[in-house]
């Protein structure tokens, strides 16, 4: 890929950089790495064409980010972040009511699968799973991990609340989310999954561990 600066290309100034420069030049590398990382796969992208497409020097970058690897978790990090970000944004909406609870987290799940830049990462980060397991870690818990987190927690509360606790919250939480994902990673063998279908298989999902709550 050529390692001509960007739009993303940070435009240094004379003297130590200020805290508000120094985010700027985080967020320009991030922004820079990401783009690349997903146009051209990780293989293709070298630390110093990402340090001269961003406009700073390669000593810059490395004293932030030591390795290509640890680059690549701080991408995932921060984009599966803003993603959470964006899926909250309805949360103080909710209720206490467990079911509903579910069919939300079910439907941010469901639209978060059909997103062009989740399902790059997961590309991204599957053909380097064997080479680079960190790096499938490093989505499988900032991104898994976290929603099986929010599912297991509201669940446990709920227990709490309407005088049946889970057995497991845990397992209950991890299956409701593979089952979503696993329905997607199918169905998407046949053709492209409308929205409209990804939400009605959530809500489907829903229905069925609501009816089987006394087994969690």
């Amino acid at each position: 890929m050529s390692a001509t600066k960007t739009e993303n290309a940070f435009t240094p100034k004379r003297g130590r950089p200020n805290a508000k420069q120094v985010a700027a030049i985080d967020q320009a590398i991030l922004s820079t790495a990401t783009r690349m990382f997903l146009e051209s796969g990780y293989d293709a992208v070298a630390m110093e064409n990402i340090a001269t497409a961003t406009g700073v020097s390669k000593g810059t970058l490395y004293a932030r980010y030591p390795s290509k690897e640890a680059l690549f978790m701080k991408v995932i990090k921060a984009r599966v972040d803003g993603w959470a970000i964006i899926s909250s944004h309805e949360d103080h909406l909710l209720t206490d009511d467990i079911g509903e609870r579910l069919r939300h987290h079910a439907r941010t799940i469901a639209r978060s699968l059909l997103q062009t830049e989740v399902r790059a990462f997961g590309r991204l980060t599957l053909a380097h799973r064997e080479r680079f397991p960190e790096l499938a870690k490093a989505l499988y818990e900032s991104g898994y991990l976290y929603i099986v987190q929010l599912i297991k927690r509201d669940m446990e509360e709920a227990g709490t609340r309407d005088g049946m606790p889970p057995r497991d919250a845990d397992g209950a939480a991890r299956m409701l989310v593979s089952a979503l994902a696993g329905w997607e990673m199918q169905e998407s063998g046949a053709g492209p999954i409308s929205e409209s279908e990804m939400l009605k298989a959530a809500d489907r999902a829903v229905d069925l561990f609501m009816a089987a709550r006394s087994s969690w």
